[in-house]
């Protein structure tokens, strides 16, 4: 009987063992790993099934080589890098190779017969733990832990029965009827205070967690024979810390900006005003000559990298990083000026590793187009004092010890009190469209350093600043 599938000598010819396994990948990103089978794969080729044989072992082959593929488009931890820098990176990508390979989720330590690009991924983690000073057998734990967050968590939101914000608020009007509401009041208050907010998206919580994990691992690799138990416990008891600065009395006019969803949002401290103004441009140019059109502000403060190296990390994140024991990991590491020009993050991997020996990570690439806006703004020399700072670094300064992640409860809770304890009272708004609470805190955060460089108490890292080619002194200020 002649084949439904007629195989074109051609396309036979051109049939390789890579073309196989993309072709196995993108027919199980597209319809779901219960779609793939030889004989799936073969129609998508042109070819018989006997033919891939040719290039695969069979199935559970054809499997490995696919999982090969997912952990290659993964961030590969740089071994003697900043160890929870890297490891942030490698899980973070993580997260964002498996929404695109949902397949792969549940299935990616699993291959019998591991590839050169799994075990290359497994070498590159557990080397940059033992370079981070982890034990062999603390380095095991940190390893189980890291995975069984990054899995576990990819395990809940590729598997969650909704995808859009409205769908999820159906699921909430149906569920949370008169019964459950007095039933389960905590689960009923979460729901509707929080899980079906506008904004709110289960993904959000993936960072926030991931930094306790590395905070817990922080422990774990100053006490190696702690148990993770232990570590977590030891993690999370509180510590007595040193008080802060004196609290600040506003005496000269400054602005704290942050980036946001629709594009800066600014914290304007004036005397005699009884709390920071909430103020939003589209772009920083905008934003700076808006205030400046009622203001005569002194110190305009911007979280964003300023002064872009040429071909070594800069000195202001690895001092920042030190301010920060247990969450240093929220310092990314500033890119070199060429990597920032380039056109994709694989490209910019290339150019920073072979000018810096870096690797690129998702969030410091992200941040692209914020960074090259306000270098070219400030290539236009505005008549103002611009500097830089990091939010996280000043609110330890505030509180004399650094706070738990932002963006959870109380995390969001502690800048508050931190704020108000340091002479700045709660905003006028916190939250609107385009920008978030944590938005509006950091900036507050950034007109508190701000002020404080105005009125000459403000320290510098380094200082005194670098200065690469392009000339722009390259310091966070605290």
């Amino acid at each position: 009987m002649p084949s439904a599938h007629p195989e074109n000598p051609r396309t036979r010819s051109s049939l390789s063992r890579e073309r196989v396994i993309a072709q196995a990948v993108a027919l199980a990103d597209e319809k779901g790993l219960a779609a793939l089978s030889m004989r799936a794969l073969a129609g998508r080729l042109g070819v018989e099934a006997m033919s891939l044989y040719h290039h695969v072992a069979g199935k559970e082959a054809l499997l490995d080589a696919m999982l090969d593929v997912v952990f290659a488009e993964m961030h590969l931890p740089v071994i003697g890098g900043d160890w929870r820098a890297e490891l942030r990176a490698r899980s973070v990508s993580g997260r964002t190779v498996l929404l695109r390979h949902r397949w792969a989720v549940g299935m990616m330590d699993s291959p019998r017969n591991p590839g050169q690009e799994s075990i290359r991924h497994h070498d590159a983690v557990l080397g940059c733990l033992a370079a981070g000073g982890f034990s062999l057998e603390a380095a095991g734990t940190a390893f189980a832990l890291l995975d069984s967050h990054l899995y576990g968590f990819m395990a809940q939101e590729v598997s969650l029965p909704f995808t859009t914000v409205d769908e999820l608020a159906e699921i909430g009007a149906t569920l949370i009827g008169p019964e459950v509401q007095a039933a389960f009041p905590h689960f009923t208050r979460y729901a509707q205070e929080r899980a079906i907010q506008p904004g709110y998206a289960f993904g959000n919580e993936f960072e926030p967690s991931l930094d306790l994990v590395l905070g817990a691992l922080e422990v774990l690799r100053a006490n190696p024979g702690a148990s993770a138990t232990a570590a977590a416990a030891s993690h999370s008891t509180p510590v007595a810390t040193p008080a802060g600065p004196d609290p600040i009395e506003v005496t000269v006019p400054v602005l704290g900006v942050d980036a946001c969803p629709f594009g800066w949002v600014g914290a304007l401290l004036v005397p005699g005003a009884p709390r920071p103004r909430v103020i939003l441009g589209e772009t920083i140019g905008q934003l700076v000559e808006m205030v400046r059109a009622d203001v005569d502000i002194l110190v305009v403060g911007i979280d964003i990298p300023i002064g872009l190296p040429d071909s070594t990390p800069r000195q202001a994140d690895a001092l920042a990083r030190k301010e920060l024991p247990g969450r240093a990991s929220t310092v990314f590491t500033t890119l070199t000026r060429s990597a920032y020009l380039a056109d994709t993050r694989v490209e910019a991997d290339a150019v920073n590793r072979r000018l810096s020996g870096q690797g690129v990570g998702a969030q410091a690439f992200g941040l692209k187009a914020k960074i090259l806006e306000v270098d070219s703004w400030l290539r236009t020399r505005p008549t103002i004092e611009v500097i830089e700072v990091h939010p996280e670094v000043s609110f330890a300064e505030m509180a004399g010890a650094p706070l738990p992640p932002k963006r959870t409860p109380e995390g969001h809770d502690q800048r508050l009190a931190t704020l108000a304890a340091s002479g700045i009272a709660r905003p006028s708004v916190l939250k609107g469209s385009g920008y978030a609470p944590d938005d509006v805190l950091d900036a507050c955060a950034v007109a508190w350093s701000a002020h404080r460089r105005a009125t000459g108490d403000a320290r510098r890292l380094p200082d005194p600043p670098e200065v690469f080619s392009d000339g722009i002194r390259a310091a966070i200020h605290v």
